[in-house]
């Protein structure tokens, strides 16, 4: 999966006992908000200067959520290693191109808009029209905001399997989506099996591992772009 790197999972992961667990967890968080301070104060990576002390930062509140709920039942942890797993993806595949940065970093933008029209598409004939004006009022002042910055209001969107596909992650991803998938949707699997049956340490132990595996590769590139641009300097 990762190389060389996977032949000493004990420098970059825990298992064991959920106290070695969460410790380890702790740390790596630490580290990740550390690399993200880092790279917030760079103004040698253009739009990453934005985008990269972000993907630390999410990264490590999901790893402060694992930390903070990894005894909860076993859904919680499979869609924290599901966050954590696609953010090392996009991650990876913003770094292999400055264009393909750019379209993700345009699409916080166009996220919002769509969050707005979504709900917009949930009103009924009871909503308050008020309510709808609000919810215009907001869509065209992001609009007017990623005008003014020359941004695109149509970013390219690759899915996430695509992503992988060109970044050379597919077999990865073909194997995490079948673990984390049967317990973040509605699998037969999830639904129709008793808890003792779907939540054993097996399935956690997998999950909270690779959780640590793809927060810890994240941070080591992390770190690579924070020596980076201090050896500019």
């Amino acid at each position: 999966m990762f190389g060389e790197e996977m032949k000493c999972l004990n420098d970059y992961a825990k298992i064991g006992t959920v106290s070695d667990v969460r410790k380890n967890l702790k740390e790596l968080e630490k580290k990740l908000r550390s690399a993200g301070s880092a790279l917030s104060q760079s103004h040698d990576l253009g739009v990453g200067c934005r985008v990269y002390p972000e993907i630390a930062r999410s990264t490590a509140e999901q790893l402060e959520l694992l930390a903070k709920h990894i005894e909860e039942p076993i859904e919680i942890i499979a869609s924290i290693c599901r966050t954590v797993f696609e953010i090392n993806v996009v991650f990876r595949y913003c770094l292999s191109s400055s264009d393909r940065l750019n379209a993700y970093a345009d699409q916080s933008g166009t996220d919002e808009i769509s969050i707005y029209k979504a709900i917009k598409g949930l009103a009924d004939k009871d909503t308050d029209p008020k309510n709808i004006e609000f919810l215009d009022q907001h869509i065209n002042h992001i609009r007017s905001v990623l005008k003014k910055h020359g941004r695109n209001l149509k970013p390219k969107r690759v899915s996430l399997y695509q992503m992988t596909k060109e970044i050379g992650l597919k077999d990865e991803y073909d194997s995490m989506y079948g673990i984390y998938s049967k317990y973040v949707h509605a699998s037969a699997w999830f639904v129709l099996r008793k808890r003792d049956h779907i939540d054993l340490p097996m399935y956690r132990m997998t999950m909270q591992l690779h959780t640590q595996l793809y927060a810890d590769n994240s941070l080591k590139r992390l770190e690579e772009l924070k020596d980076g641009t201090e050896q500019e300097l």
